[in-house]
């Protein structure tokens, strides 16, 4: 991992759901927050999507949860790339949630980069794509059909 892939969050009053713990769906919105700081510290935001017409999809996101974690608790989002298409159309993202050395969550979305105009999904744009290869890496990487 390097300085790119990680982000601090503090949990809020608005994470947590009546038992004073993260809810479920907070875990995606900060994992959703993770994956875009990622996107723009490496030169990818908004703005190159729309000036190369492609932008990231969610095709489908699971949670796992692992502890429990509680307002006001500081957590180290670190996001890696599990696995991707031959041409780079697909991907697997995993954020994990760590409070100090404890693993507490893993939030895993299979993405897509889709044509905007051709509403499709395609190949990220060599821009695109040369700034998604500083992400890191599971070992060995996972080649998704």
């Amino acid at each position: 991992m390097n300085e790119h892939d990680e982000v601090v969050v503090k949990i809020r009053w608005a994470d947590v759901d009546a038992y004073g713990h993260l809810r479920h769906s907070a875990y995606a919105d900060w994992a959703t927050f993770a994956r875009s700081e990622w996107f723009e510290r490496v030169g990818l935001g908004p703005a190159l999507f729309t000036r190369e017409g492609v932008a990231p999809i969610t095709l489908e996101e699971t949670s796992t949860f692992l502890k429990e974690v509680r307002l006001s608790e500081a957590l180290r989002l670190s996001m890696q790339l599990l696995a991707a298409s031959a041409d780079g159309s697909r991907f697997v993202h995993e954020v994990t949630f760590q409070r100090g050395a404890a693993l507490v969550a893993r939030y895993r979305m299979i993405g897509a980069w889709f044509d905007l105009k051709a509403r499709r999904i395609v190949p990220p744009p060599a821009r695109i794509a040369d700034g998604c290869a500083q992400l890191a890496r599971a070992q060995p990487l996972a080649v998704l059909p």
